[in-house]
């Protein structure tokens, strides 16, 4: 699997997901309304089931696609056979596969019954059927659509997939959203990003989340959707440096948990710095051989800068950012090789310092200074210490 493939979509997410979440939000409204309206035991079920399913839209219903429409008419059709297919469907004792075929062969009965009144195909189709699960249990279940399923996959180079309609893509698909899903729920930033929506709507184990993520590579495949010039405030960076202090006292701390939490909060101010270069750049007309690129995420660390950008005469600009949720002048650390890069480009070099951050709505401030960052190393606080063999 391609990871850094992977964590560059991821990454888009967070940084577009106020935009992606104004798009999507039907989905989380899809659930709530149908958890709110659904009963098996409703005496008028058609009624019941057009009520539940209704605010599925494209969900279950685009182009040619008509699963919910037929599901509605079947039920007007054979209100108690239909009944009796969902009851099977969300028995969870039985085998998924079983339900899966019983259900669609119900509705092949029904249409080969009463197809001349105006239908021509059932369309429940595996995706259907995932939606009609998840409805009922978000819990337990991702929304599925084959393309959505195989575009993300191919860009992340996840698995060999099997040919459309096998259902074993269903649990390829499963065991994808389980990987993506330990990634979320080891990632405390977006998690309470999460919390307010989570709140408000019915996600108990981030499954929708998770199926957001995956879809999101559709809009990461076509970033044009969302640009637009970001509107930071961006100054020029003043601050002077003073020499650090040594203080030899004994303290105790997490130094795993810390360092994890200075990598979210790096990661999230780097994607907060392409977005906004992105949205500048695209201003300047260079054409698609010259576009910004996250390298610290794409090409490894150890390069010396993070953000690849250009300026408006298409010459390279190499960008390093420091993030603190805190003021402009928190400390921040530079690495031997950040050093090194901005001495031999110091013309292009810049330093990007993100401050007063809020990771949740991925919004800042930056202060950029440019040339070498030598001045600004006047205090060593490790030392890389080489023997001779």
């Amino acid at each position: 699997m391609n990871i850094k493939m992977f964590d560059a979509v991821y990454d888009f997410y967070k940084g577009h997901y106020r935009k992606i979440e104004q798009r999507e939000i039907y989905k989380w409204e899809a659930v709530v309304h149908f958890q709110n309206n659904w009963d098996i035991n409703a005496g008028n079920f058609p009624a019941m089931l057009g009520n539940a399913l209704y605010k599925t839209k494209n969900l279950m219903a685009a182009g040619y696609y008509y699963p919910r429409e037929f599901i509605v008419w079947a039920a007007e059709k054979e209100p108690e056979k239909v009944r009796r297919m969902f009851q099977d469907l969300y028995d969870l004792s039985a085998d998924l596969k079983e339900r899966m075929e019983r259900f669609r062969e119900g509705a092949d009965e029904i249409l080969a019954e009463h197809g001349n009144e105006g239908h021509n195909k059932t369309y429940q189709d595996y995706r259907a059927l995932m939606v009609y699960l998840n409805m009922r249990y978000p819990d337990k279940f991702y929304l599925y659509k084959y393309k959505m399923f195989v575009d993300f996959a191919n860009l992340i180079d996840y698995a060999k997939l099997p040919k459309a309609g096998d259902i074993g893509l269903l649990f390829i698909f499963e065991s994808m959203c389980d990987m993506v899903l330990k990634k979320v729920m080891s990632d405390k930033g977006l998690l309470k990003m999460y919390e307010a929506r989570r709140e408000k709507y019915f996600d108990p184990e981030y499954h929708l989340l998770v199926q957001d993520i995956i879809y999101s590579a559709k809009y990461f495949r076509a970033p044009e959707i969302f640009d637009e010039k970001m509107d930071v405030p961006v100054k020029k960076f003043t601050l002077k440096v003073k020499p650090a202090e040594v203080h030899l006292k004994g303290v105790h701390v997490d130094y795993i948990e810390k360092a994890k939490a200075q990598k979210d909060l790096g990661e999230a101010g780097e994607e907060f710095v392409y977005q906004y270069e992105r949205s500048i750049v695209k201003a300047y007309h260079l054409g698609k051989g010259k576009q910004v690129r996250r390298v610290a995420k794409l090409d490894g660390d150890g390069l010396g800068f993070d953000i690849l950008s250009y300026d408006r005469h298409g010459r390279e600009i190499y960008i390093e950012v420091k993030t603190t949720t805190g003021p402009e002048e928190d400390a921040i650390f530079i690495t031997a090789n950040e050093l090194a890069m901005s001495e031999m480009f110091p013309e292009q070099y810049r330093l990007y310092r993100v401050y007063d951050f809020d990771v949740a709505n991925m919004d800042g401030k930056i202060a950029v200074r440019e040339g070498s960052l030598r001045q600004l190393c006047i205090s060593a606080q490790t030392y890389k210490v080489n023997f001779e063999k």
